[in-house]
C-alpha cells in the first residue's frame, strides 16, 4: 500500500513528553487543507494515519515517531510540493477498533502494547496506522476508527535474531 500526505515529528501517546495532541490536529488540518492536491488518491480508502520509527540515531527523543497524515494512491506519481510518498510494507497487522473521542486513542494503545501483545503469540514491528473512514466522527462518543499494529510471531523473531 502507498499513502502520500504531511509529515511530522511526535513524541508518542505512551511517553510521559507526548506530543502527539498538539501537534497531529495541526498536522491533519494542513493535510484536510491540501487533500485536493493529492492525484491518485483512492477515496473509498479512507485516510490514513501512518506511525514509524526513525533509527535510534536519527530521532531527538527516544520516543519519537514519525507520523503522516496521508491519504491511499494508485501511484507515487506526482507528489504534492512538501509531501512525501510512503511504501507500508507488507506485513501481518492486528487491527483493532477505536471507539469514542480520538483524544482517547491512548487508551486502545495502551490495552494494545499492555495487555493484547503480552498475551498473544505477536510482537509490535515498529509500524502502526489509524485508519479514517465514514465511522469516523472525530471527537464523537460514537466515532469509530481502525488501528492496525503491524506484528511479528515471537516465536519467529527470536528465530531471525539467533
Amino acid at each position: 500500500m502507498a499513502v502520500v500526505g504531511l509529515e511530522g515529528s511526535i513524541i508518542g501517546s505512551q511517553s510521559p513528553d507526548a506530543t502527539n495532541s498538539e501537534v497531529l490536529p495541526r498536522l491533519w488540518r494542513q493535510f484536510y487543507y491540501r487533500l485536493a492536491e493529492v492525484r491518485h488518491w483512492i477515496e473509498s480508502g479512507g485516510l490514513y494515519g501512518v506511525m514509524y520509527w526513525r533509527p535510534e540515531g536519527q530521532r531527538s527523543h527516544p520516543d519519537e515517531l514519525q507520523y503522516i497524515a496521508g491519504a491511499p494512491v494508485t501511484s507515487a506519481e506526482d507528489v504534492p510540493n512538501g509531501m512525501v510518498h510512503y511504501e507500508v510494507p507488507a506485513t501481518t497487522n492486528a487491527v483493532f477498533t477505536h471507539r469514542g473521542p480520538i483524544g482517547k486513542i491512548g487508551e486502545t494503545v495502551r490495552y494494545i502494547d499492555r495487555v493484547w501483545a503480552p498475551a498473544s503469540e505477536f510482537k509490535h514491528s515498529g509500524i502502526d496506522i489509524e485508519r479514517y473512514d465514514t465511522r469516523n466522527r472525530r471527537d464523537s462518543d460514537n466515532s469509530e476508527m481502525e488501528y492496525w499494529a503491524f506484528v511479528v510471531r515471537k516465536i519467529d523473531s527470536q528465530a531471525a535474531e539467533i
